[in-house]
């Protein structure tokens, strides 16, 4: 009865402390996503900073030269996709035409299939067109209120960043201070790989990235897909969700092979592509250049997705992998949380 009670009360307390940790992600995520953000791109930048300091850069320019080199890989990205959305804004009179005779075709199927005339079709888009254009002209507004938003957002992290890495060696030491584990050598051994481990999970996501956008970028051209460029990039960039992003991304080149061409065969083909390439990054790309370090399940990633999207939306679906690779080399260290680290990760169980 004492061991029930005992084991009761353990798991009360993780429960309450799993709410409450939950409750304040949740109650202050306008503060604590710009700070994540910003902690990651510090864990990316910091080998960058410490090059520039052995050229003889001080802190405070190193941190600087760092956050300036990132800002142009994203301005470059921007701006490269600026261009292509503005290629395909100049075919757009082009696949009006197409879809145009997508909808007709539909239209004829449906007034074949139901009792639905296409007379009474065109009434019932003549109806709900005034909400249509409503609702697009409030998605207009709230892009733009959200850009603003957003630019406010970036200048947030940038700063946070910025200091992150001039005071890294601070927080660094106050980490070992407090002395969380056994001794400060292993505070230090822990901090260190947990920092190691992020790094490489970014850095390796942004290369998977990279060659993902080259392969897609071949595979759409050798399909006859317009604007190869700009697809390339979207699937690609979705995949800084696990799982779920890839599927997502490869949603817009199927659409857009299905509305502009002739034959059913190019948006089957885009999905044949797709599957061959996932199938590839799922046992060559991920495990050799992101999964050596985030040794974590597929169950406990899509968890920690799910559970993401349920706290911070999609900035929760990035950032909480990574934050379940630095609890899982924590529980790791700790006697008692093994267990939880062990369900977490990959590690066969050794049998004795």
């Amino acid at each position: 009865m004492d061991t029930k009670q005992i084991n009761l009360g353990r798991l009360n307390k993780i429960l309450l402390a799993v709410f409450l940790v939950s409750l304040m992600l949740y109650l202050g995520k306008t503060f604590f996503i710009p700070l994540a953000i910003a902690a990651f791109f510090a864990m990316l930048l910091y080998p960058v900073v410490l090059k520039l300091q052995q050229y003889g850069f001080k802190k405070a320019m190193a941190a600087t030269l760092a956050i300036l080199l990132l800002l142009a890989s994203l301005s470059l990205l921007s701006t490269l996709l600026y261009f292509t959305i503005s290629d395909l804004q100049k075919d757009l009179p082009q696949m009006e035409e197409k879809i145009k005779e997508k909808t007709d075709r539909l239209q004829w199927l449906l007034s074949r299939t139901t009792d639905i005339s296409e007379y009474e079709q065109e009434a019932i888009l003549k109806k709900e067109k005034p909400s249509i254009i409503k609702a697009i002209g409030k998605s207009i507004k709230n892009f733009l209120i959200n850009s603003l938003y957003l630019l406010l957002a970036v200048f947030i992290v940038l700063t946070y960043t910025f200091f992150l890495l001039v005071y890294r060696h601070r927080i660094h030491h106050f980490f070992i201070k407090i002395n969380l584990f056994h001794n400060r050598e292993e505070s230090q051994e822990v901090l260190y790989r947990i920092t190691h481990v992020v790094h490489d999970y970014l850095k390796g996501t942004f290369l998977v990235i990279s060659v993902l956008a080259v392969v897609y970028a071949l595979g759409f051209w050798a399909i006859g897909l317009e604007h190869v460029i700009l697809f390339a990039l979207i699937t690609a960039l979705l995949r800084l969700v696990p799982y779920f992003g890839s599927f997502l991304g490869i949603a817009f080149p199927i659409g857009f092979a299905f509305l502009t061409q002739e034959s059913v065969w190019p948006p089957v083909l885009v999905l044949l592509f797709f599957m061959v390439t996932q199938l590839l990054e799922a046992n060559l790309l991920t495990p050799y250049i992101t999964g050596s370090r985030v040794k974590l399940n597929p169950l406990a990633t899509i968890v920690a997705i799910l559970f993401g999207n349920l706290i911070w939306g999609v900035p929760g679906m990035i950032l909480f992998v990574p934050f379940l690779a630095i609890l899982k080399i924590i529980c790791n260290e700790i006697t008692a949380l093994q267990p939880y680290g062990y369900i977490l990760g990959t590690e066969e169980e050794k049998i004795t």
